[in-house]
């Protein structure tokens, strides 16, 4: 009889265990299900889907886990990898992204009683602002972060904080001295909406990308024909919009762009219904300005100012409010 009744009773255990098990199975399925339907995949190829970081959080699981799988800076540039893209983003700020001097630290510069070694674009741009305070600009083309400085009067005398990019390295290391309070990268920007890797000929104030790295296309050489590597160095290029993102910020008081010749290119690869650009500077005399102006009416900009000096032959752009309130409604 006991062991009768000790039979009943395992086979009323194991039903039970059993149930209980199923119960379980079924509800991590549908949790599953959920997940997957709410965040998406996130193993698989990452060139295959479209994120945008503004709407992705770093706290996202989605934001990690597609920014670590296989992000090489040669996967990034052989693929193309979009100028959003979790890998590009990581990739400026691991490797290329260097911090603002903190506030308390003395500037180090050459000539510190020079208050403002631009040639009019600082007072052009402040003027328009209405002497704003606290702004924010990216200066491309940085130089040593003093000489012929677009940014510097803004920086030390306005509070202005910002980016600045430049891609001559012995230029970048006199930069970093200087002590600046904004964002520095020893980059070039992008000619295309994805990240590239160029030739770069270095000459100071007017070094400048020559062509993209294609094993393709055969090697610039000299008059006797042998290839020449005289001042040439190979460059990383970012797009504009992927730095902005890498600091995150794409709010722009004051864009200063003058590359030697890709001013327009550059325009080109910018997003403009996801970045406020409120006002630019951008260099014309190798561009020339009638294509300038083409191109940045249609993007809701105007011509409010020209500096026309030696050192500074700029074209100041500004955004046409009224534009983007009835192209944004």
């Amino acid at each position: 009889m006991r062991l009768l009744l000790n039979n009943r009773f395992y086979r009323q255990g194991s039903f039970v265990v059993t149930v209980v098990f199923i119960t379980f199975a079924f509800i991590f399925v549908i949790q599953h299900r959920t997940n997957t339907q709410s965040f998406g995949p996130i193993s698989g190829s990452i060139r295959d889907s479209e994120y945008n970081l503004l709407d992705l959080e770093e706290t996202d699981p989605r934001f990690a886990a597609l920014a670590a799988e296989k992000c090489t800076i040669e996967r990034m540039n052989a693929d193309q990898l979009q100028q959003d893209h979790p890998c590009v983003i990581e990739t400026i700020r691991k490797r290329y992204l260097h911090p603002p001097a903190d506030i308390d630290v003395p500037y180090n510069l050459v000539a510190p009683n020079n208050a403002d070694p631009s040639v009019g674009q600082a007072a052009s741009i402040l003027n328009y602002l209405g002497n704003k305070t606290k702004g924010f600009f990216i200066e491309c083309g940085a130089l040593d972060g003093e000489h012929l400085s677009n940014t510097l009067y803004m920086e030390r005398t306005m509070q202005w904080g910002g980016v600045l990019v430049e891609a001559d390295q012995t230029s970048f290391g006199k930069l970093l001295s200087r002590r600046r309070k904004s964002y520095a990268l020893p980059v070039c920007l992008s000619l295309q909406p994805y990240p590239t890797q160029v030739t770069f000929k270095v000459a100071y104030a007017i070094g400048s990308v020559q062509e993209s790295l294609d094993p393709n296309r055969p090697m610039k050489t000299n008059s006797d024909g042998h290839a020449s590597k005289e001042n040439m160095l190979t460059l990383q290029c970012f797009p504009i919009y992927s730095i902005l993102l890498a600091i995150g910020q794409t709010q722009v008081d004051f864009f200063s762009l003058d590359v030697e010749g890709h001013e327009l290119r550059i325009l080109k690869t910018v997003p403009w219904h996801k970045v406020d650009i409120k006002t630019l500077a951008v260099e014309w005399d190798h561009v020339g300005e009638k294509p300038l102006i083409d191109y940045m009416g249609p993007q809701g900009y105007y011509v409010y100012g020209r500096n026309k000096i030696n050192v500074g032959n700029d074209l100041f752009f500004a955004k046409n409010v009224s534009f983007h309130v009835l192209h944004d409604a």
